[in-house]
C-alpha cells in the first residue's frame, strides 16, 4: 500500500477563483436552455456517472481496528483511496450531513433539532436537478417518503430492531427547494420531488430490500445517499452483535458487493464511505471551522482511483467540491469554495 503526500497550499488560488464563480444556481428551465455538458471534467476530477455515498456515525479514527472493522480496513482500504487525515465539519450529527450537501450548517443543525432546522439555501440535490441529473436518499430506517421522523432508535429498545433512523441524518427534508412546496416547508404538503426521491430503503422485514432490488435492476440515481438505520450506522450497540463498529462494518460487507454487482455500476462510478464526525462528547463545537467535527474515516473506491493512503488534510467540504466537479457542476456551495478539490487520487488516464 502506497502513501502519497501532497501540499494543499496550491488550493488557495483555486479557492479564490471558485469564490469568484460562486453564484445562485439558475432555474431548471434556464439551465436546460443552455446547459453545460453535465459530465464535463472539472479541476482534474474525472466524470462521475453514479455516486454511492454510505454514511456512518460518530466514529473516531483510532477506534477502528482490524478486530472490529475487518471489511473496511482489510478489504476496502487496500482497494481504495483512503484519507488518513479526514475531518468532519462540526458536532453534532445533523450539521455534518447538511455540510456534506450544502457546504454550510446552522446552529439549529448543530443542536440536532431535526426537521425544525429548515433552510432556504442551495444544495447538491437541487444542483443535480438543474443539470438534469438524478438523486435518491435511501433510508434504511425510514417508514415514509420524505420521512420527517418515524421508527425508533437503538436507545429506545433492547435488543434494538433493525428499524428506526435518526431524522438528523435525512438532509433533504431541510431544504426549501427540495422538501417545501413552493419553497415553504410543510409536513402535510411536501413537494413531489422529496416524496419521490427521499425514500425508505426497505421495510421492517427486509430493511434494505427496496434498494437492493433497485441495484439488481440497475435502477439507480446519479447520486445515491445511503443512510443505515440506528443499529447499522455505527452509533448504537444492538443485539446480537453488540458492537457498533462491527455492525456498520457488516452493513458495508453486505451492501458494497451488491452495489458493484449492479448492472448500473460502471467504470465511471464511485463508492464513498464516510463517517459524519468523531465521538466527541459534550455538545456542539464551540466555533464553525472546516474541521471541528474531529478526525474520522473516509475512503473512495472506484476503478478511477489509484489505491493507497493519502495524507493531505481533507474535509466534508473537500468531498462536496469533488462531487460537484465529478458531476460537472461549476458552482461550489458554501465552504466547498474555500478548499481545493480531491484531484490527486485519480488514475492519470481518467482526467
Amino acid at each position: 500500500m502506497t502513501t502519497r503526500r501532497l501540499s494543499l497550499s496550491r488550493g488557495i488560488g483555486l479557492a479564490a477563483l471558485a469564490a469568484g464563480l460562486l453564484c445562485v444556481a439558475p432555474d431548471r428551465a434556464a439551465a436546460q436552455a443552455d446547459p453545460i455538458p453535465p459530465h464535463a471534467s472539472l479541476e482534474g476530477v474525472p466524470r462521475f456517472d453514479h455516486v454511492f455515498m454510505i454514511i456512518g456515525e460518530n466514529t473516531t479514527y483510532d477506534h477502528l481496528k482490524m478486530s472490529n472493522a475487518p471489511y473496511l480496513l482489510g478489504t476496502l482500504r487496500p482497494q481504495s483511496a483512503f484519507f488518513t487525515r479526514y475531518y468532519g465539519a462540526t458536532h453534532w450529527s445533523q450539521a455534518n450531513y447538511v455540510a456534506l450537501v450544502s457546504g454550510q450548517f446552522t446552529r439549529c443543525e448543530q443542536q440536532d433539532y431535526g426537521a425544525a432546522c429548515h433552510q432556504d439555501v442551495e444544495n447538491l440535490y437541487h444542483q443535480l436537478d438543474v443539470r438534469g441529473l438524478t438523486w435518491k436518499t435511501w433510508l434504511e430506517g425510514g417508514e415514509a417518503r420524505c420521512d420527517t421522523g418515524s421508527g425508533g432508535t437503538c436507545e429506545e429498545q433492547n435488543p434494538c430492531p433493525l428499524t428506526g433512523f435518526y431524522t438528523t441524518g435525512n438532509p433533504p427534508i431541510l431544504f426549501d427547494n427540495i422538501e417545501g412546496a413552493n419553497g415553504v416547508w410543510s409536513e402535510t404538503d411536501q413537494s413531489e420531488e422529496c416524496l419521490q426521491n427521499d425514500i425508505p430503503a426497505g421495510d421492517r422485514i427486509d430493511p434494505m430490500g427496496v434498494f437492493n432490488a433497485a441495484l439488481a435492476r440497475g435502477d439507480v440515481a446519479s447520486f445515491n445517499m445511503i443512510l443505515p438505520n440506528g443499529c447499522e450506522d455505527g452509533e448504537g450497540n444492538c443485539a446480537p452483535t453488540n458492537n457498533r463498529y462491527t455492525q456498520f462494518d457488516d452493513f458495508l460487507a453486505r451492501e458494497v458487493p451488491l452495489i458493484e454487482a449492479s448492472p448500473a455500476y460502471g467504470p465511471n462510478d464511485v463508492i464513498i464511505i464516510v463517517y459524519d464526525e468523531d465521538e466527541r462528547e459534550g455538545g456542539m463545537a464551540k466555533k464553525q471551522d472546516l474541521g471541528q467535527g474531529g478526525h474520522t474515516y473516509c475512503l473512495i473506491k472506484s476503478s478511477l482511483v489509484v489505491p493507497g493512503d493519502y495524507d493531505p488534510t481533507t474535509y466534508h467540504y473537500s468531498l462536496l467540491r469533488t462531487m460537484e466537479d465529478g458531476f460537472g457542476i461549476p458552482e461550489y456551495l458554501g465552504d466547498a469554495s474555500s478548499v481545493p478539490p480531491i484531484d490527486y487520487i485519480w488514475q492519470p488516464s481518467k482526467h
